[in-house]
């Protein structure tokens, strides 16, 4: 019964903002000393977590992003999207989304992806003719593709947290991603007609012809990770410090935008962010461990017996948990918590780990824009400064059509498994 108050307490600890590993640290440590354990337990638990060959991954991965960004990726991506596809109806919205997905295959990052992409397209868009609103949502609805396409950081966490194999979870991802993408762009060129949004420019093989050396030596770095961990060549983890390298030389000498002085700075900026995640994962793995020894996932999994949950039921109120929980939490904090209750049920059913996962991925990325808390609308709304509610009202088609893919996922399985099953 306390683990229920214990519960409660961490959601209003959150809620009123204090920071997350220091809400888990601290309900767990109160869970721990009801239970007559020594606090030192908190103390190893926390170390403990945090040593995961496969967590090394992370900072490399914000490290890899962060350089290609301060390098000059995210106008190149949106030079080479604008020359594609900035002829189509509704072009620069069509050129905001593509740019998502290019600079999601780099960053593994919703909220650099909208921070990058907004900086650059939101006034540029409201210039041509756009509401100032519409293209705050197309910005914050196309950002989560960047957790979806790989690399994605909240795929590493959830590996570490269920044992699925990272590997087959970038690969599961690269279909729905598309997927994402397509559909964001259908409903923006509809919005975009219905309302006479006019293409920037006529279709320009020259433009294309003159972006088609910077954008291709950018999307080539998800081409060497995904195509790394394919071939078997080298381990998730070693791809992101391969990532690292290639950023580093692409930026420095042949964008020439990057240089040695801003190592430290973005070192320190790379740190500060890999430490505030590996500081929520260690908080998270103690009260775990917590929710471990009072056989809660135990209690889960026996209820859904009684009950005889079919998989694909239990999948889609899955769905619907994380639905709600996107619109207060962050995804890592959302994947730490629920994961370790949820994964072992997963392993006990007739159904692909990787498949459930990325439902749940899809479904976590439409809560990062779903106010009340969504994170990316939150950076789209400092960086734009508009009204929350008029963008979370714009965001609404794209929200349903994001949704409409997670169905999609959820009724085609193989959309998901077939890339992994490659991997054999």
């Amino acid at each position: 019964m306390y683990m229920l108050l214990l519960i409660a307490l961490l959601f209003i600890l959150m809620l009123i903002r204090v920071p997350v590993g220091i809400s888990l640290i601290l309900t767990s440590t109160i869970g721990i000393l009801i239970e007559g354990i020594s606090v030192l337990s908190v103390i190893q638990r926390l170390y403990s977590g945090t040593l995961s060959w496969l967590l090394t991954a992370i900072p490399f991965f914000v490290l890899a992003g962060i350089i290609m960004t301060e390098g000059g990726l995210s106008k190149r991506l949106v030079a080479v999207s604008d020359a594609l596809v900035g002829w189509m109806p509704g072009g620069l919205a069509v050129v905001n989304i593509v740019a998502s997905m290019f600079f999601g295959g780099i960053s593994g990052s919703a909220i650099a992806d909208t921070s990058a992409i907004g900086t650059v397209l939101i006034d540029e868009m409201e210039n041509h003719g756009y509401s100032r609103e519409f293209s705050c949502a197309v910005t914050v609805a196309s950002s989560p593709i960047g957790m979806i396409i790989p690399p994605s950081i909240p795929f590493v966490v959830w590996s570490f947290i269920s044992g699925v194999s990272l590997g087959k979870m970038f690969l599961g991802g690269v279909i729905p991603g598309i997927l994402i993408g397509v559909s964001l762009i259908i409903v923006s060129i509809f919005i975009s007609i219905k309302r006479g949004y006019q293409p920037a420019r006529k279709i320009n093989f020259q433009a294309i012809k003159n972006t088609y050396k910077d954008g291709i030596i950018a999307i080539f770095a998800p081409i060497i990770i995904i195509g790394g961990i394919m071939t078997g060549l080298f381990t998730a983890t070693e791809s992101a410090i391969i990532a690292v390298i290639y950023a580093w030389l692409v930026t420095q000498f042949i964008y020439k935008e990057f240089h040695f002085k801003d190592f430290p700075r973005v070192l320190l900026q790379a740190g500060i962010t890999s430490a505030s995640v590996m500081f929520i994962i260690g908080g998270a793995t103690v009260f775990s461990w917590l929710l471990a020894i009072n056989r809660v996932p135990q209690a889960l999994g026996a209820i859904i017996v009684q009950y005889m949950l079919s998989p694909w039921l239990f999948t889609l109120l899955g769905g619907i948990l994380m639905l709600v929980l996107g619109m207060f939490l962050d995804t890592t904090t959302i994947i730490l918590l629920v994961g370790p209750v949820l994964a072992p049920i997963i392993n006990t059913m007739n159904v692909d780990p990787i498949l459930v996962a990325m439902i749940f991925m899809v479904v976590l990325a439409v809560g990062l824009f779903t106010p009340p808390l969504g994170l990316c609308l939150f950076v789209v709304v400092k960086i734009a400064n508009v009204r929350l509610e008029d963008v979370a009202i714009e965001a609404i088609p794209f929200l349903i059509a994001m949704l409409s893919v997670a169905f999609i996922l959820w009724i085609i399985p193989g959309t998901v498994t077939w890339l992994p099953g490659l991997l054999g």
